[in-house]
């Protein structure tokens, strides 16, 4: 009889860092991460079983909330960025300019907050960052330039903190998540526009948010030790290209 083996689970023996961890993709992200074996701390601004409410936009607080993780667990291996807000939607004349500091301070230098906060700690593991984006950092969405440009900054964010932090052997990639059934998502979503994202994205659905912390968990994981610095989308392929145009047939 041949030898049985067991595969350890991918993230057996890490410890995460979610933020935003209480809803939607950060939620997901932390039942998919503790299933392939992680030690996960949330931080959310409601607060989570793991640490009281944060808020993400204030560095003081997140130096704390990162020193009380290492006194707890004496290392980091790996941060997973997806605290992020979204404003009304308006064509850009009619944005008010505080919509665009809220995003940029929460989807941006909420970012910048934690993986400067958790700086040392990664460089001693050794370890991975991923931050959320969003398909608008891409292709911009109708009325949410806020929104689109604050998502277009984390990727290019993304970029360079994984060149500054290559040296140290710490990895930073980006997944830009097409139409997700959030519960931030469900807030703006209507039959119509159901209708028009299924015509539109090549799969032909929209997603579920454990397709997105699957992609989320091998970027965290060893398995992706050789990435850094990739903006991927998770789309279903609308950033590919247009579907189903009608070309006719070739003679």
């Amino acid at each position: 009889m041949s030898e049985q083996r067991t595969i350890p689970a991918p993230l057996g023996g890490k410890v995460v860092v979610v933020t935003g961890a209480a809803t939607g993709i950060g939620a997901t992200a932390v039942e998919v991460l503790r299933a392939q074996g992680a030690t996960v701390v949330g931080w959310d601004l409601a607060g989570t079983p793991e640490a009281g409410p944060l808020d993400l936009t204030d560095p003081a607080s997140v130096q704390s909330a990162a020193q009380a993780v290492l006194a707890d667990h004496g290392a980091v291996d790996a941060l997973v960025n997806c605290a992020g807000v979204i404003t009304a939607n308006l064509p850009f004349e009619r944005v008010d300019p505080q919509d665009f500091l809220k995003c940029f301070n929460v989807n941006v230098m909420g970012i910048v907050h934690a993986s400067q906060a958790l700086h040392p700690a990664l460089t001693a593991s050794g370890g991975a960052i991923v931050n959320i984006a969003s398909q608008a950092a891409l292709v911009s969405l109708p009325d949410q330039s806020a929104y689109s440009a604050s998502k277009g900054a984390v990727a290019a964010l993304t970029r360079s903190m994984a060149i500054d932090w290559a040296p140290a052997g710490v990895r930073v990639n980006a997944i830009c998540p097409g139409f997700t059934l959030t519960p931030m998502a469900k807030q703006q979503m209507t039959p119509e526009l159901d209708a028009a994202v299924s015509r539109r994205v090549p799969l032909g659905r929209m997603f579920e948010t454990e397709e997105i912390g699957a992609v989320i968990a091998f970027l965290a994981s060893p398995a992706a030790s050789a990435v850094t610095g990739v903006v991927m989308p998770v789309d279903g392929g609308w950033t590919a290209g247009e579907p189903a145009l009608p070309m006719g047939g070739a003679e």
